[in-house]
């Protein structure tokens, strides 16, 4: 069964609600000492039990992705105990965290839409700005880490903090973690996954291009009257419109879905209408947000999106 996500309201990043400690940007900052008196102390308590004190404090500009001490707190227990026992994969899982910059680092909101770049650990993170009124540095903007939100800046010496509401998966933006395998790892998906099987796609996927894919359970294709998706299946033009009308340029997070069109491949537009309840595209409810996948994000959602045939017949 497919594990409902709850929405959760989105703070802008550069919005300093909380009280924070303010430091002089001359001087050199302890990183440790200024994540625990920001009251990050499960994070510093596992850096310190890691012995990752030397690399938290090494001299150079770093952009600190911090969960706070909820986020460790929702872990399963038994994950949490899992990871506490492999000091191996305790210390992949906090480097993740420790993005390295060469030079003293902007603000994130500087970032042009997209940008993927290596943490301490050599894996990749994904960040996204998400703004109301273009590419501004001016506007309100609401940044992700892997779609997580940035929920404030705390400028930290050279380096800047980002506390985060969930502990960031290294495997997340892994050259492995495709959307064919995503789909390939869940039985109820497998409808949507012999759409990219009938089309010879599966073994040749998007890798290199960000896309939003919003993907139909199996109960959602099973829900549509009887015959049309045999007729779907049949007709390969069909089978490339419905595929190309699930699909976005870009990667959108739920942060970055906003009421109003969305022109997704196959050349019309659909739309997204954002609620306190939830978001829904087209006729579709997303029912599960934000799962971050190498090419860019999936959404599953409770109904296949419809769409008329266009002209764009060829897969994305």
């Amino acid at each position: 069964m497919i594990q409902h996500t709850p929405f959760n309201q989105h703070t802008p990043f550069n919005q300093h609600t909380p009280k924070i400690v303010n430091y002089n940007l001359r001087l050199a900052v302890d990183l440790l000492t200024a994540l625990r008196q920001n009251g990050f102390t499960t994070f510093v308590d596992l850096i310190v039990k890691a012995g990752l004190v030397e690399t938290f404090s090494a001299k150079r500009p770093f952009v600190v992705l911090a969960p706070t001490n909820e986020a460790f707190a929702a872990i399963d227990p038994a994950v949490l105990a899992a990871l506490l026992k492999d000091i191996y994969l305790l210390r992949d899982i906090l480097r993740y965290h420790l993005v390295l910059f060469r030079q003293p680092c902007s603000l994130v909101s500087s970032i042009f839409v997209e940008l993927t770049i290596n943490t301490a650990l050599g894996e990749v993170v994904r960040f996204n700005v998400y703004r109301n009124k273009g590419p501004s540095f001016a506007t309100e903007d609401i940044a992700t880490a892997n779609g997580v939100p940035l929920l404030r800046a705390i400028p930290t010496g050279k380096s800047i903090i980002y506390p985060i509401e969930k502990v960031l998966n290294p495997q997340d933006v892994s050259p492995n973690n495709t959307v064919i395998n995503f789909l390939r790892s869940n039985k109820d998906f497998s409808i949507f996954l012999s759409v990219f099987q009938v089309l010879g796609l599966a073994e040749n996927n998007f890798k290199a291009r960000p896309k939003t894919t919003f993907v139909p359970t199996n109960a959602a294709f099973k829900a549509l009257p009887p015959g049309v998706l045999d007729s779907i299946f049949a007709e390969p033009d069909k089978l490339i419109v419905l595929l190309n009308t699930h699909i976005a340029s870009g990667t959108f997070y739920a942060a970055g879905l906003v009421d109003g069109p969305l022109t997704v491949l196959a050349g019309i537009q659909v739309d997204i209408n954002v609620t306190p309840y939830g978001i829904t595209v087209g006729n579709a409810d997303i029912i599960e947000p934000d799962i971050t996948v190498f090419e860019g994000v999936v959404h599953v959602i409770s109904s296949v999106i419809q769409a008329q045939e266009t002209c764009l017949n060829r897969p994305y």
